[in-house]
């Protein structure tokens, strides 16, 4: 059924395809605030999307003017972010010409993520990766670096807005699909009895997670194999945790507490699913199958239960940290007036599938939990980070 959902989304004109959610809250609960939503059409077009093998090294884009280039993060706590950050630095230091500026961190708050992007352009900076969890509220922002010759390129989290108006161009992966991929995942997990599955956001209003959620419920209207599945979510809701551990544990507490019977959990955070796993075994629940990117501690804890709790499933997708390398080669080629052939979308690959016997989840005892596993960093590089 994801090959209906493909033809149905990605073939489709954007102006026809882009659905707008009305999004409810739950009151007292861990939902994002009301807000209306679209979804990107950087999703729906074919033409912008393409596969791993198309990337190219950055030694093509670097040019010989000296240029400054900076990442700026909404926030920087978790797993993701400390990988991306070092994968961003890893990949500027292959160009010699390349000074990288101070690293950003938001902090979860927009305020600063904002104050942060403009010290970074008065400081000089020429190329510049953002990842706007802030949403639509960071495009002034972006479109002020923009004009003022900036080479802006946001990543992962579309802001909205116009490339070549607003900023240089979105890089990312498609999200969309990513959800609706794993929606059937969970559906064929479950088998025909089905079950009851929530879908855990990361921050609140992130395009990130509202377009998994697009492509979720989508899949799950669609398909019939998924008929008996229920998602407890409020209509095109994701549940908010940060993408942090130790929300998503107090979270899923809470929708422990709420819920008798979840069967099934939703996420785009294999380091945050750490979080949510504590949460069940602290409760005596059986743990349910679960979707997430992929994270060293995500597959330790998946090798570590599954004796004792066969009903435990999983899949990841990469975490595909090595994104910020792209939108890195995207701004140094704008600044450079470099052509830059690589696909902005990259459609991203499972790489774990514990119900597939070619791809087991790798569980490294040598690693940091944390440790991304899939990004484009050695063994020695991934254990420095979280020292």
């Amino acid at each position: 059924m994801l090959s209906r959902f493909i033809s149905a989304r990605m073939l489709a004109a954007p102006a026809a395809a882009l659905l707008a959610l009305s999004l409810t809250s739950c009151a007292g609960g861990p939902f994002s605030e009301p807000a209306a939503f679209e979804v990107d059409p950087v999703y729906l077009d074919p033409e912008l999307s393409g596969a791993v093998d198309e990337l190219r090294p950055i030694t093509e884009f670097c040019g010989d003017r000296p240029i400054k280039v900076a990442l700026a993060d909404g926030v920087g706590d978790n797993a993701f972010r400390k990988t991306a950050r070092a994968e961003f630095e890893d990949e500027a230091a292959k160009c010699p010409n390349l000074e990288v500026l101070p690293y950003a961190d938001g902090q979860n708050n927009p305020q600063k993520a904002i104050s942060d992007i403009k010290a970074l352009v008065a400081l000089g900076v020429e190329a510049l990766v953002v990842f706007p969890d802030a949403g639509p509220a960071l495009l002034p922002t972006l479109r002020e670096a923009f004009e003022a010759g900036v080479a802006v390129v946001p990543y992962t989290a579309s802001p909205g807005g116009t490339p070549g108006v607003d900023y240089t161009t979105f890089v990312g992966h498609n999200t969309v699909t990513d959800g609706a991929m794993w929606a059937q995942w969970v559906c064929n997990a479950l088998g025909p009895a089905g079950g009851n599955a929530v879908f855990l956001g990361g921050t609140p209003g992130n395009a990130q997670s509202l377009s998994e959620i697009h492509g979720i419920e989508d899949e799950l209207a669609g398909n019939p194999d998924c008929a008996n599945v229920t998602l407890l979510n409020d209509p095109g809701t994701p549940i908010d945790t940060g993408w942090n551990p130790a929300q998503t544990q107090r979270v899923t507490s809470g929708l422990l507490a709420k819920y008798p019977k979840i069967d099934a959990v939703i996420t785009d955070s294999g380091d945050g699913s750490l979080g949510g796993i504590r949460a069940f075994l602290q409760a005596g629940r059986p743990l349910p199958v679960w979707t997430a990117n992929d994270n060293n501690g995500f597959a330790c804890a998946y090798v570590d239960n599954k004796a004792a709790q066969p009903q435990f499933q999983i899949v990841a997708v990469t975490s595909r940290t090595w994104i910020v390398r792209l939108a890195l080669r995207k701004a140094v080629a704008a600044a450079q007036d470099i052509p830059e052939p690589e696909p902005d979308i990259v459609n991203v690959p499972i790489v774990w599938d514990s119900l597939d016997p070619n791809l087991p989840p790798e569980c490294d005892r040598n690693l940091p939990s944390s440790a991304v596993t899939s990004a484009e960093l050695s063994t020695e590089q991934l254990a420095e980070i979280y020292r």
